[in-house]
């Protein structure tokens, strides 16, 4: 049997990773850097049960929302998406994945778009991966696990891509790096100034929002939505520092996992872990009519048990990872106590196809 490894291609849609789809009859093609209407050419890098993963060859009928990116390693660099066309365009396409991941919820519920002044020159942390033996320092292109080279990265801020300039200008990342002759390093904007981290463990000094604009408004948006609610207690779950809260100091609880010494209404706890309710039941024993949830990106699995617990009048869920954020209230939701009265998108990663979502339910 012959085994095509080059298809043609017509997009019809994009899809949540920021990918151009492409159906012929029983198999669908996933081609990364294309636009709704376009077509051209492919190449097939990976197929499975009739799902075909391509990388962009040719692009014969181009979109009229194409542009020409900003990025000089856009083409090689996995860590864009959406640099070839223009902001409106990215904010639909993020919207329209986001409506299609709502539908297991049953919502009718309007999304608002929370947008971000700039699409350059807002992340504050990044990190390079390298290998000394082949002398390589960059990002890792998930698709090979190769390491690409990014001497200029145009969505760092500009003390970032300053320094990451300094690191690629001679190889000098080679007299600096640790004796590992694999690993990373973390670049970043804080208080004090520039940090640079070798090998530590993302965000070792401490975690914050890698988009300061967008955690304001965030936040602003937040503070809206629990001064329409007037919460007389809250409990903010994987709360890191009390940044979502912090307006709230005198009636909260935060909960994360924590290494030195915090306040009293800041509890240490691996909310991960089995058996975290009962713990945290054993330490606190007071009663909360508004819950926050923040989790990383896997979600909160036992986000219904601490919810059907406390019973808590409103809950806010904010999350990177909307899949999972869904899948992790569509439990609560069938059980018909609480309906959904708020759902935004905001772009906290202009380029890219994540974004943050927040859900306010009420009872």
């Amino acid at each position: 049997m012959t085994i095509i490894n080059k298809i043609e291609f017509i997009i019809d849609h994009i899809d949540p990773l920021g990918q151009g789809v492409f159906k012929d009859g029983e198999n669908i093609y996933f081609i990364p850097k294309t636009l709704p209407g376009e077509s051209g050419t492919a190449r097939i890098l990976k197929r499975k049960k009739g799902v075909h993963f391509c990388e962009l060859i040719s692009i014969s009928n181009k979109s009229d929302v194409r542009e020409v990116p900003l990025c000089v390693h856009f083409s090689e660099c996995q860590g864009c998406h959406f640099l070839h066309t223009d902001y409106q365009s990215e904010l639909s396409f993020k919207l329209s994945s986001f409506k299609r991941m709502l539908t297991p919820l049953n919502t009718n519920v309007e999304v608002e778009i929370i947008s971000c002044s700039k699409r350059a020159g807002y992340r504050n942390r990044i990190q390079l991966h390298y290998n000394k033996k082949i002398k390589m320092i960059g990002f890792i292109n998930p698709r090979n696990n190769r390491i690409v080279p990014v001497p200029s990265c145009e969505i760092a801020t500009e003390s970032i891509r300053a320094e990451v300039k300094k690191l690629y200008e001679n190889k000098t990342w080679l007299k600096l790096v640790p004796k590992e002759s694999k690993g990373h390093v973390e670049i970043y904007d804080s208080p004090e100034g520039l940090k640079i981290n070798w090998n530590k463990r993302y965000s070792s000094g401490g975690f914050t929002q890698v988009n300061n604009e967008m955690n304001s408004k965030l936040k602003d948006s937040l503070n809206l939505s629990l001064k329409e609610l007037n919460p007389s207690s809250i409990l903010d779950l994987f709360g890191g520092g009390g940044n979502l809260s912090e307006s709230y100091p005198q009636n909260r609880t935060v909960v994360d996992i924590y290494q030195e010494k915090m306040p009293s209404n800041f509890i240490s706890l691996n909310l991960h872990e089995e058996g975290s309710l009962q713990t945290f039941k054993n330490l606190n024993s007071s009663k909360f009519d508004t819950i926050i949830v923040d989790p990383p990106r896997a979600g909160f699995p036992d986000f219904s048990n601490w919810m059907e617990h406390f019973s808590p009048q409103n809950i806010v869920y904010i999350s990177c990872h909307p899949q999972t954020m869904i899948r992790d209230l569509k439990k609560l939701l069938e059980s018909e106590k609480y309906r959904i009265s708020k759902a935004q998108m905001l772009d906290l990663f202009p380029s890219t196809f994540h974004f943050e979502a927040m859900i306010v339910l009420e009872k």
